[in-house]
């Protein structure tokens, strides 16, 4: 039997007396009202069974052209047929659903919340040592690695940290999604669906943004003391590595782990693209601005803010003492990309200082590209 939704809902109650109602993939917080009506079109085939139904839960006389328009209404705010498009250019499903589940059962026992954050706390503690207190950190600060033992080594680590994510998600809610790999901007990213963790408490929720890079600091340690064990340089260095890639991660200004946490412990959703409406917003009437007293309002200013100023003190940084790099970088690259080509792969090897210079020319191929839908009123091709 088909009803008014084409689908059945799901909701949970939170702590504030709301609802987290999952429909068709989507999530939406809702009060106890709305789930009522959702529940009402959820068990009817017609708008005359759902008005019924309304009536029979709240004890109230509405009439079902009322009930119909307010119903209609409410489904146009949610936009169910209007899926959103995904900041992936490109993306696809590796390892399903139920392949995914099963493995990461596995892990699960390592997002026991104590036993989580003494581990998580502890690991952390480390990859600071590791980077700032190790007495031979200084003999690694403009070292080379081998790229591609560099990226089997990272593959390892990232599908580890996607497993985590997955783990930590099916551990809170009995659900999880795929594994899968995509394209976010130019650069190739693997992501997991873990959109099910709407579903848990907040503490939850941080916990499986956090899981990734929780994995990926187990293989900071492992690497760390293999390295020191065994004499070998290599993978000593590759901790250090790893330690600037889960630095990268965790920064809320880009749509990594660090973003989703942020949101999720805001509660705020997209924030990316709402406190860039904000900030436009005082630059276009200052005054007019600072007259609301909504918490959110100024917090999604004071993130826009913080963003920029992050954007642009490092984009001044890389241009004042390491425009030798940013320039030399695509002649670099180019180098790489010909002995990739030639076959040479064991030979190719990564400059560490490098690292940094991508992420600028990221900054200036992203920002670039808003000035220019901006300037023209369209994306560029």
């Amino acid at each position: 039997m088909m009803n008014l939704l084409d689908a059945q809902p799901v909701f949970t109650k939170k702590k504030n007396g709301n609802y987290v109602m999952e429909i068709d993939n989507n999530f939406f917080d809702i009060d106890e009202e709305v789930k009522t009506v959702m529940l009402a079109l959820s068990q009817a085939e017609n708008y005359t069974q759902a008005s019924n139904l309304y009536n029979e839960y709240t004890q109230e006389i509405y009439s079902e052209e009322d009930f119909t328009f307010y119903s209609n209404e409410l489904l146009k705010r949610f936009d169910l047929k209007n899926k959103k498009k995904s900041f992936l250019l490109f993306e696809k499903i590796l390892i399903p659903e139920k392949t995914a589940g099963k493995i990461s059962q596995m892990i699960g026992f390592l997002f026991y919340p104590p036993l989580f954050w003494a581990a998580f706390i502890s690991l952390a503690l480390f990859s600071v040592y590791n980077i700032f207190f190790d007495i031979n950190t200084g003999n690694y600060g403009n070292f080379s690695v081998s790229i591609i033992y560099t990226f089997a080594l990272y593959f390892v680590t990232i599908i580890f940290h996607e497993f985590g994510h997955v783990a930590a998600c099916r551990k809170f809610t009995g659900k999880n999604g795929g594994i899968g790999f995509g394209i976010y901007i130019l650069y190739p990213v693997f992501y997991s669906n873990i959109s099910a963790v709407w579903h848990a408490t907040k503490q939850q929720k941080v916990i499986a943004n956090l899981a990734g890079i929780y994995m990926q600091l187990w293989f900071v340690l492992a690497f760390y003391f293999i390295g020191a064990y065994i004499g070998n340089d290599f993978f000593v260095a590759f901790s250090k590595v790893l330690v600037f890639m889960c630095f990268v991660q965790i920064l809320p200004f880009i749509r990594s782990d660090g973003y989703w946490l942020l949101s999720d412990l805001t509660g705020v959703a997209n924030l990316l693209e709402k406190s860039g409406d904000k900030v436009n917003a005082f630059l276009k009437n200052p005054i007019s601005f600072f007259r609301s007293k909504n918490h959110s309002h100024y917090f999604l200013f004071s993130y826009g803010i913080f963003n920029l100023f992050f954007v642009l003190s490092f984009s001044y940084y890389e241009i004042r003492y390491n425009y030798v790099a940013i320039l030399d970088y695509p002649f670099y690259a180019w180098g790489l990309v010909r002995q990739f080509i030639g076959g040479d792969w064991h030979k190719i090897e990564f400059d560490v200082k490098y690292f940094s210079v991508m992420l600028f020319y990221y900054i200036i191929y992203s920002y670039g590209k808003q000035l220019f839908q901006k300037i023209f009123g369209k994306k560029p091709q």
